[in-house]
């Protein structure tokens, strides 16, 4: 605030509650924006608790204290509010990170069965001459042919004298596609219980500081808001990745089509969409700030824009 006019009010009277709260909201803006280092883009200065104390002592009406009154109790339900969003983000990071490290599990087994597939099929000279006709991936990878004798039964050769294709080890079908098949409700719970769910709470916090932004005609209102572009930006690089895995999925037949069911249904892309909220909400909310009393209740407001209907 600017000092002629902090002297002006100190110099009055009397205040309203809603000057004298309007000052504690933008003084507690002020200051944590100092505290994220951010650049003050005003010339006002910060309100001491001296001169803050001396305009409280300047409220003479009921009505102007008890504006006062749910002014202060916005100011402690933001401090409640952004631990409780930060919290919800924290949910959500973790359920993308658990959804992420399985896709990118199974997608390094891809890269591995792919490495195989390129590798010539080794088949003894019998084999061979009893092979069917060579399939899509036996045409891409070739055929290096051994002697009957091959001398390593019984570990490389079976019983009919074929060669035995190596098979990857147990730890990489723990990462496989087919694996994540088998925990499907869990992946399920990483994703709608921990990223969705927590990402939509979150995202109600912050939606609620834009529309106290709008209703106090304060923009800096949204300092407030937790930052959500980091999750944003890594969801978007899992989606692209998931496209990315499509295009690497090795096999051929229905084992292929297996595979590309699970991406299609486990691994499915992200939809920040899910985290919007409906016109009805949001206008049920926004009414609701009209009386800012709202905050001298027990309700928490942000969750009015998590129910339907």
């Amino acid at each position: 605030m600017q000092s002629e006019e902090l002297e002006r009010l100190l110099q009055a009277e009397t205040i309203s509650g809603d000057i004298l709260g309007r000052l504690i909201l933008e003084n507690d803006i002020r200051h944590y924006r100092q505290q994220l280092g951010m650049p003050d883009d005003t010339e006002s200065a910060p309100v001491g608790q001296t001169a803050l104390d001396a305009l409280t002592e300047k409220i003479s009406t009921v009505e102007d204290a008890e504006t006062l009154e749910c002014y202060l109790a916005l100011r402690s339900y933001i401090r409640y509010a952004q631990a409780i969003s930060y919290a919800y983000n924290q949910q959500a990071q973790n359920g993308f990170c658990r959804l992420l490290m399985y896709m990118t599990q199974a997608q390094q087994v891809e890269h591995a069965r792919y490495t195989l597939e390129m590798l010539p099929m080794i088949m003894t000279e019998r084999q061979f001459s009893e092979m069917p006709p060579p399939g899509r991936i036996a045409r891409r990878r070739g055929v290096a042919i051994v002697a009957d004798c091959f001398p390593c039964r019984p570990k490389c050769l079976d019983a009919n004298d074929y060669f035995v294709e190596p098979d990857l080890d147990c730890f990489q079908e723990m990462m496989s596609l087919e694996h994540a098949a088998e925990m499907a409700d869990k992946l399920e719970y990483f994703r709608n219980d921990l990223l969705r769910e927590g990402l939509r709470r979150q995202s109600a916090y912050n939606k609620l500081f834009e529309l106290l932004a709008e209703r106090l005609d304060m923009e800096a209102f949204t300092v407030f808001c937790t930052d959500i572009s980091g999750i944003t930006v890594q969801i978007d690089e899992f989606n692209a990745q998931q496209a990315d895995l499509q295009e690497e999925l090795t096999g051929e037949g229905a084992a292929l089509e297996r595979k590309e069911e699970i991406l299609r249904t486990v691994f499915r892309p992200i939809d920040l969409h899910d985290a919007a909220f409906s016109e009805q909400s949001v206008s049920r909310l926004r009414a609701s700030l009209q009386d800012l009393s709202i905050f001298r209740t027990s309700a928490d407001p942000a969750l009015m824009l998590l129910e339907e209907g």
